[in-house]
């Protein structure tokens, strides 16, 4: 039978038989939590058995969780993890943790099952395939879509890319770490801000600005730089609940200026580097958001805003004008992208 797949990426097989059925223990694993799911997978698609948020920083380590979530349940067939970092050898080590995760130990701790760690963007790619047509906004229509490589883009805790390069039949997804590269400022107001962030870091990458943290930077630079209002409530609830939350919260319900201001240039910056992502990588296929943070403020992305960034791009203007972007409103969209590859890639 053969399997549905939203975009038609270049898995291994995707051809099951009815009577098929493989447990797959699947996680997606960042420095603040660690999202675990063993689910059964068949040609009719799969069915979650267990579901699990654990906040990393309370383990000692990754086998700890996978110790606590497998109890009581068989050793699962095959294991795939998406992680946030770079994946080298089969390992990764978390900036924000104490731990790392190893292929190699994961693997010896359930009995010899196969495991396969993934970049978390790269499994975002992944989870395209498993994503359903009503899952996708369309903020920005191409002119002329054409077949070709696809962008990623993921503004959450860090800035995420990846890529998916067309072989003119199927898709294969690659990771990167491009969110790391430099900002690159095109107006005065953009300079400020890089001085700004000149003064805190050494180092001023897009993810200073296109994350949660890169939400509130935006807000202080306002707030400190321009001397625009902050008001009190507003910094009260700032106290209590995730800053970067109450500026998009406050912004969306136009309860203050200044918060409209942060995320309107907070949806620019994401315009200019997703307009950098489709250049790089001729993503004639189309750039896909996602993350948590944009279909969070979907209502505050402006279509506008895209075209006419799109529009001031240089002499391949024509080109980004062709391309769509869409937002994927899944979030689980890398937990899907562990499980499909597991089920279909190992």
């Amino acid at each position: 039978m053969e399997i549905e797949l939203l975009i038609p990426i270049a898995f291994k097989q995707t051809h099951f038989s009815n009577d098929a059925n493989i447990l797959v223990l699947a996680g997606d694993i960042g420095g603040t939590k660690a999202n675990m799911a063993l689910c059964e997978f068949r040609a009719t698609g799969m069915e979650v058995v267990k579901e699990k948020r654990y906040i990393s920083k309370n383990h000692n380590s990754f086998i700890d969780i996978i110790s606590d979530f497998i109890e009581g349940y068989p050793n699962p067939e095959k294991v795939c993890l998406s992680v946030a970092g770079p994946v080298i050898d089969g390992k990764v080590k978390f900036t924000n943790l104490s731990w790392q995760i190893d292929r190699n130990e994961i693997s010896k701790k359930l009995g010899g099952s196969p495991i396969a760690i993934l970049n978390d963007l790269e499994a975002t790619a992944y989870g395209l395939a498993a994503l359903k047509p009503e899952e996708l906004y369309t903020l920005h229509k191409g002119t002329n879509e054409t077949p070709g490589n696809i962008g990623i883009l993921a503004a959450g805790t860090g800035l995420g890319e990846a890529g998916m390069f067309y072989d003119g039949k199927n898709y294969h997804p690659f990771a990167t770490e491009g969110g790391h590269c430099d900002y690159a400022p095109r107006t005065k107001q953009d300079l400020g801000i890089l001085y700004f962030l000149q003064a805190r870091y050494e180092h001023v990458s897009w993810e200073r600005l296109l994350s949660g943290n890169g939400i509130v930077t935006i807000w202080e630079y306002l707030t400190e730089m321009e001397e625009k209002p902050r008001p009190k409530w507003l910094l009260d609830a700032m106290k209590t609940t995730d800053p970067a939350a109450v500026i998009s919260n406050a912004a969306k319900d136009a309860k203050c200026t200044t918060c409209i201001e942060a995320i309107k240039l907070f949806d620019r910056f994401l315009a200019i580097e997703a307009a950098n992502m489709i250049l790089k990588f001729k993503a004639t296929g189309g750039l896909y958001l996602a993350g948590g943070i944009a279909p969070k403020i979907i209502s505050l992305l402006d279509p506008a805003n895209w075209k006419n960034v799109f529009e001031s791009s240089g002499r391949m203007k024509h080109l980004l004008n062709t391309v769509s972007v869409h937002v994927m409103m899944n979030e689980k969209a890398p937990m899907l992208g562990s499980i499909y590859y597991a089920g279909l890639n190992m």
